[in-house]
């Protein structure tokens, strides 16, 4: 029984090395792939960064889309979740709406490098299977504020013609802001996201007034 116990504990080491390996190969390769662009980084360039040889990579990963592909779902799935759980402490589709808009600003400040990526190369997944997943959460992401903005029409508290335009625009506030955000600037994204919020739901006009 002793000797059972060593083994699987042995195991289950060996599994959780092997897992924070995977996880630092994705990040250094996140970060890559920001920095200097894809198709510009090899599988030498990871090996180095990351303290392996490329001999010992290729027991992690097979190929540089598969680790790009493994960036782009985990990053889509990590986010979609973000924001769901964000939303669950508000009842009203305008608390949720900010709810949103924040933790989607918040998520990018902790994860920058690897939301560039999503956004500037989830083109490049030619595996049907990982871009196919990548795809389904992505439709979960959108289908968040997308339900929001619904309910928001619903309950009489949105005006929104076209609720697709709403949910682009919500997005790419902040899909924006990643491409121009400097992290030692006055604001943080979480700041910028509320003020970008209050302009969807007040709008700049002032009340009494028409063009």
């Amino acid at each position: 029984m002793p000797e059972q116990n060593n083994t699987r504990i042995k195991k289950q080491r060996s599994a959780n090395h092997r897992t924070n390996r995977k996880d630092d190969i994705l990040r250094v390769a996140a970060k890559l792939f920001a920095n200097k662009g894809y198709h510009s980084v090899s599988m030498n360039n990871i090996a180095r960064n990351v303290g392996l040889s490329k001999t010992s990579l290729y027991h992690y990963f097979d190929r540089k889309e598969e680790i790009l592909g493994s960036i782009v779902v985990a990053t889509v799935q990590k986010l979609s979740e973000h924001v769901e759980q964000a939303i669950l402490a508000h009842q009203s589709p305008d608390a949720q709406l900010v709810a949103f808009m924040e933790a989607q600003a918040d998520f990018f400040e902790k994860h920058q490098s690897a939301f560039q990526v999503l956004l500037t190369r989830t083109a490049n997944l030619r595996d049907p299977s990982m871009r196919d997943v990548a795809v389904e959460w992505r439709a979960n992401y959108q289908n968040t504020i997308r339900n929001i903005i619904r309910d928001g029409v619903n309950q009489g508290l949105f005006r929104a013609e076209n609720p697709d335009a709403v949910v682009r625009a919500v997005i790419s506030s902040v899909y924006w802001l990643a491409r121009w955000y400097h992290p030692f600037g006055k604001q943080t994204p979480t700041e910028i996201a509320r003020e970008y919020a209050e302009i969807y739901l007040h709008g700049i006009m002032l009340p009494n007034t028409s063009y």
